[in-house]
């Protein structure tokens, strides 16, 4: 990034699952002039996750970043209007490890990833899909466990939200210390891309 870019004003737009990580890394980037985070449930329902970015992005005053995975299929599509640029990840885990490391990961089976924000949100996620206790059962059945990813370093404060997760859907979890650096990189990258 270049020395005359630093004082670009811009701003951003987020998923609630993120909100922890970024606020954590505010002091290390250049901070955005405002933040705004959207319900992290709402990627469920297309048309209430397009509503909500396209009112978050009519009230941007600056140009914006949309800190969201491809969770909606048409998501090129609702910023291109805007001049917004969204990080360069598929989803919410590929942001925070990387595509590699679930590529890796993935070779030893199918594993369902949690973050601060997902253990904050999977009740809301579930219940906005119409699972209780069985249907997630039988929908996560497929996969050989949990992996949380401990991006916070507080995993042991988070103890009491994991086991709950496994109650629910007697998936076993490993924990996994996760560095934040990726997700900055992607973060610093999608903001050059403004100046562009």
């Amino acid at each position: 990034m270049g020395e005359g870019s630093v004082n670009r004003m811009y701003s951003a737009i987020a998923c609630g699952v993120f909100e922890e990580e970024i606020e954590r890394l505010i002091p290390s980037i250049p901070p955005p002039n405002s933040i705004r985070y959207i319900d992290p449930g709402l990627h469920v329902d297309f048309d209430q996750l397009e509503e909500a970015l396209r009112e978050a992005l009519d009230e941007c005053r600056e140009r914006c970043i949309v800190a969201f995975g491809a969770c909606h299929p048409q998501m090129d599509e609702i910023l291109a209007p805007y001049g917004a640029v969204a990080l360069s990840s598929q989803n919410c885990i590929d942001a925070l490890i990387g595509r590699e490391e679930i590529e890796r990961r993935a070779e030893l089976g199918l594993y369902f990833y949690l973050s601060p924000g997902w253990l904050k949100c999977w009740r809301d996620i579930f219940r906005r899909l119409g699972w209780g206790m069985e249907e997630a059962r039988m929908g996560l059945g497929c996969f050989k466990g949990a992996i949380y990813l401990d991006t916070l370093g507080d995993a042991e404060d988070r103890e009491d939200d994991l086991l709950e997760f496994f109650d629910f859907t007697l998936l076993y979890f490993e924990v996994v210390e996760v560095d934040l650096g990726h997700f900055r990189s992607l973060i610093l990258e999608a903001r050059d891309r403004l100046e562009v």
